[in-house]
């Protein structure tokens, strides 16, 4: 309710500001305004014309200016560029007449400008204000996150961060993975674990000695040696040929009696 009535006070003093500076404008017609002409004419004109702008700055930012927290400072600086702008009118119309010298000009210019400026900027930073806000309202109706509550966030990335730390849960994801089964099956020697195989070599003399007995490799410069190793190889040899014999003897013996 507030914002209607200073929507609709604003929009009179904006009103009353053209109506001001629309009369100013027709009265410097009708008394052909000019340099020469009389200083009340002058102070009139341009008093009223002066006002004028001041209420329709006035009006305009009284119709966009923003609530808390950004009123209350668009507030002080919409009443202090009104005073200010209002203050260079009056100090105009008192010093126009005999002192409208040098450094008087500059105050008159200076305070009525200071305050053009500070209802001029004050109404546009309330406009772009107005914008954003209009905006940002629009982005909410088309996507209502005010339907979620805190409560209702959080429940919702726990559940999610549950899901992506379960066993169960990349299963239900398509990621667009397939898995490619091949034909090849791995052979035995891939399976089974080489183990190292080891060899110690045998280095008992007796053994040497006995293998090259056996061979009749050993030769040594007594006699009676060498004569019983050859005589140790020569029955050896035929002890070997006798088990030889003895079993191709049996194997004859078993084929004949299966031959009968």
């Amino acid at each position: 309710m507030e914002s209607k009535l200073r929507y609709y006070f604003g929009s009179m003093v904006f009103l009353s500001g053209l109506i001001l500076s629309i009369s100013a404008i027709g009265f410097a017609i009708m008394v052909h305004l000019r340099r020469t002409s009389d200083p009340s004419e002058i102070i009139t004109t341009y008093g009223l014309l002066g006002v004028g702008l001041s209420f329709i700055l006035l009006g305009i930012n009284l119709m966009i200016s923003q609530r808390r927290p950004y009123g209350v400072h668009s507030n002080w600086v919409m009443i202090i560029g009104f005073l200010s702008s209002v203050f260079g009118i009056i100090y105009f119309a008192m010093i126009f007449s005999d002192k409208w010298v040098y450094p008087y000009v500059s105050y008159v210019s200076f305070a009525y400008a200071s305050g053009i400026c500070l209802l001029s900027g004050n109404a546009f930073g309330n406009a772009v204000l107005k914008l954003i806000e209009e905006h940002s309202r629009q982005l909410l109706e088309e996507n209502p996150l005010s339907a979620y509550t805190e409560e209702d966030i959080e429940r919702e990335v726990e559940q999610t961060l549950n899901e992506s730390f379960s066993k169960t849960s990349f299963s239900s994801f398509n990621l667009g993975i397939k898995e490619e089964t091949s034909d090849f099956v791995p052979g035995k020697a891939l399976k089974e674990v080489a183990q190292a195989r080891i060899e110690v070599e045998d280095s008992i003399k007796e053994v040497e000695y006995l293998q090259s007995t056996m061979s009749g490799k050993v030769k040594v410069n007594d006699y009676g040696i060498d004569l019983t190793s050859k005589m140790l190889s020569a029955t050896m040899k035929q002890s070997e040929e006798m088990k030889n014999r003895n079993l191709s003897n049996k194997i004859r013996n078993k084929i004949d009696s299966i031959r009968r």
